[in-house]
């Protein structure tokens, strides 16, 4: 049990267990129904229901370590501002509609009285945090104002961006469905840090999705109304919420477009010349699909980027809270050159820490063996491809180019801005099944041209651009279980002695 303000002493009850396993029971028949009608045509929907069920039990851990570990946080904090604002619904609806809508005011927040509650202020007055509250308030609603069913709410229906993506990368490599699984549903830090009722659930769901939508509108050519929509509303999502993720993901994605468009140019001449101006188009791009949202970026804006990593990084290492926890990349002078200076070490900083001896906690350690994963899965991907051809790997193909490019730029971000373990393992989840499928894929390509050398065949590189959906069995990686044995060299026939 634990206290919070305007709302007395609360817990999680009995029947909150009940009803969150009846909803749970509900969408495991439903989504069994919808497995069993794809996974003939579609073999990756094997993952289906275990995401599904990954994504809600993670949530549920989430929830019950920030009520009854943490007794309280960010988490709890955005629920019962959320739980106030339902309640002024049923109390005042004009109230509610002006408050949903209106500007973040102090005229506002005196809408709500003792019977309902008031929104914690710091959330309020913050328009990023109010942003949580206005989508979660439906759900709190529906789920009669249950911290626990709300959160399996959340999860389950975050879940459908994530396995969109997913599903997009599947069709580009079906041959490594099971590890690109791993990447986006099974990822431990993932599901717990995305799933739980915070910013983090909202904004990984909509990078998911909007990565989804952007394939789906250049490379498969479908502009329904429900893609167009949906890459609407996904990028909304994240520019309101936590605009520095959709700062890396513009120049991640035209890069992507731009890049694989670029390779399907056969004409060498034609392609060098048109190189530098599609390099100046990415940059110009970028600037000015950036600038344009300068407004709706905020302190996040290009004209702000650079204070506002040096504020939050100085107040990172002055909070009493974080102190524990801080690492040091060394000092910043507040100009682009210093801090692109401190790049590499950023960025390794947000890829690879905390390192297992830095874990101060069980959440930590469980990050710290996934970073020390990461770190053998990057190094084996160096020493496979070897340092001097893994460019050839990385630029032979604009799926892994975007997934890594997004990596890089999202965790100099973060890893500038963000002095702190404990925020950084929750700020990079958006990154991470970008960053791992990008070395799966790496390494997969790298095993599939041994595998044709070995054979004394070469690998057109230039022919997985797109994936390697079109290889046949036979020119793939043999799967286990139906492992090819390696063709034996063919002996001269014997001649016959005369007699």
């Amino acid at each position: 049990m634990i206290y919070v303000l305007y709302h007395g002493y609360v817990d999680i009850y009995i029947w909150e267990y009940f009803l969150s396993f009846f909803y749970i029971i509900g969408l495991y028949v439903w989504f069994s129904r919808i497995k069993n009608i794809h996974i003939k045509a579609h073999p990756e929907y094997k993952y289906f229901i275990w995401g599904f069920l990954a994504k809600v039990i993670g949530g549920m851990i989430f929830a019950l370590v920030y009520f009854y570990h943490y007794k309280g946080g960010d988490s709890i904090m955005y629920f019962y501002s959320t739980v106030s604002s339902s309640k002024l619904m049923f109390d005042s609806p004009l109230s509610w509609i002006k408050v949903m809508l209106g500007e973040n005011t102090m005229e506002n927040w005196n809408l709500f009285n003792m019977e309902t509650g008031y929104p914690y202020q710091y959330i309020y007055f913050d328009s990023r945090t109010w942003m949580v509250i206005r989508l979660l308030d439906p759900l709190v609603t529906i789920a009669f104002r249950s911290y626990l069913v709300t959160t399996v709410m959340l999860a389950s229906a975050a879940y459908m961006g994530v396995w969109r993506c997913f599903r997009m990368f599947v069709g580009y490599f079906p041959s490594q469905t099971g590890q690109l699984a791993m990447a986006f549903l099974f990822v431990p830090s993932v599901i717990f840090w995305g799933s739980g009722v915070g910013k983090d659930t909202f904004t990984f769901s909509g990078t998911c999705f909007f990565v989804y939508a952007v394939d789906q509108w250049f490379f498969k050519r479908n502009r329904s109304f429900g893609t167009v929509l949906g890459g609407l509303l996904s990028a909304s999502l994240v520019i309101y919420i936590k605009p520095y993720i959709f700062m890396a993901l513009v120049p991640s994605m035209l890069l992507w477009v731009l890049y694989a468009r670029i390779s399907d140019i056969r004409n060498t001449l034609i392609k060098f010349v048109v190189v530098p101006f599609a390099f100046l188009f990415l940059v110009a791009g970028t600037i000015a699909i950036l600038s344009g949202l300068g407004d709706k970026l905020g302190k996040f804006s290009l004209d702000n980027a650079v204070s506002t990593a040096m504020v939050t990084n100085s107040d990172m290492t002055r909070n009493a809270d974080y102190s524990a926890n801080y690492f040091d990349i060394g000092p910043m002078d507040g100009t682009w050159s210093g801090l692109l200076a401190k790049a590499p070490k950023a960025i390794f900083a947000a890829l690879f820490r905390p390192r297992l001896d830095e874990a101060r906690n069980p959440v930590m350690l469980i990050s710290g063996l996934e970073n020390a994963w990461l770190l053998w899965l990057a190094f084996s991907c160096l020493l496979r491809a070897r340092i001097v051809l893994l460019p050839r790997f990385i630029f032979g193909n604009p799926i892994v180019l975007m997934c890594l490019a997004f990596s890089v730029v999202f965790g100099f971000v973060i890893g500038i801005s963000t002095p702190n373990f404990g925020a950084l393992v929750r700020f990079k989840i958006p990154m991470l099944p970008f960053f791992i499928t990008g070395l799966i894929v790496i390494n997969y390509i790298v095993r599939l041209d041994r595998y044709y050398r070995e054979r004394n065949r070469r690998l057109d590189l230039a022919s997985l651009r797109q994936g390697t959906a079109h290889l046949r069995p036979e020119d793939d990686l043999p799967t286990k279980g139906r492992q090819r044995k390696r063709p034996r060299p063919l002996m001269p026939e014997p001649i016959a002695e005369a007699g």
